[in-house]
């Protein structure tokens, strides 16, 4: 569905007795729907971020929709072992071909690391990837991120996936009711919330199948 058939499904639901704007409407959807993006590392949410390495500077941008690393150095063969006693999630730099990976460490460990090569950190207030030697080639890059999605206009469609899009109807009829104050008995609040938790689940199942462990 496309944000403005929400809007209208969403309509429906609470019997065309919302007293919100076209924009109020849009602006509640919007909510609902980087809460439910917010809630795991949903799948459909996993990007790779390509780009070359500056020789002048430390660091690189961050994609503009950059939300957090996501794992990219196990094995879907559960009985290999991480070798590196660190977090799943690397830089990998390409040097003839091979996918060397730089270790991410946390920004406060970062002067542990000065001059050390191997190592990157974010700096999530600068919107930046920093690597703690100064590269001297302009080497390609890769790393997989979970994206926060784009604002929605009426026209655009969710990238959750289809068969899921109720719960944004769902959840949207809930704070709907707070935002009306209607009468606790009246709000249809907790079978609306019991209606998106149910397709919540559903969606949370369908990620789970998608982790090959």
């Amino acid at each position: 569905m496309t944000s403005a058939e929400i809007n209208y499904k969403f309509e429906l639901y609470v019997d065309d007795s919302t007293e919100l704007s076209a924009a109020e409407e849009l602006d509640l959807l919007n909510k609902v729907y980087q809460k439910v993006c917010s809630d795991r590392p949903f799948e459909f949410l996993k990007k790779a971020a390509t780009g070359t390495l500056s020789t002048t500077v430390p660091y690189v941008a961050l994609p503009t929709d950059f939300g957090y690393f996501s794992e990219n150095n196990t094995y879907t063969d559960n009985t290999v072992a991480i070798n590196n006693n660190a977090s799943p999630k690397v830089v990998f730099v390409i040097k003839n071909n091979s996918y060397e990976p730089y270790q991410l460490i946390n920004f406060s460990d970062r002067r542990q690391y000065t001059d050390a090569d191997g190592y990157a950190y974010l700096d999530i207030a600068n919107s930046r990837l920093y690597f703690t030697k100064q590269p001297t080639s302009a080497y390609s890059y890769e790393f997989d991120y979970v994206a926060f999605p784009a604002t929605l206009t009426l026209a655009d469609t969710p990238s959750i996936p289809a068969r899921f899009h109720d719960v944004l109807v769902h959840l949207m009829a809930v704070d709907h009711a707070i935002i009306q104050q209607f009468p606790k008995a009246q709000s249809y609040a907790a079978e609306n919330q019991a209606k998106a938790n149910s397709i919540l689940a559903d969606m949370q199942y369908y990620n789970a199948q998608l982790n090959l462990q």
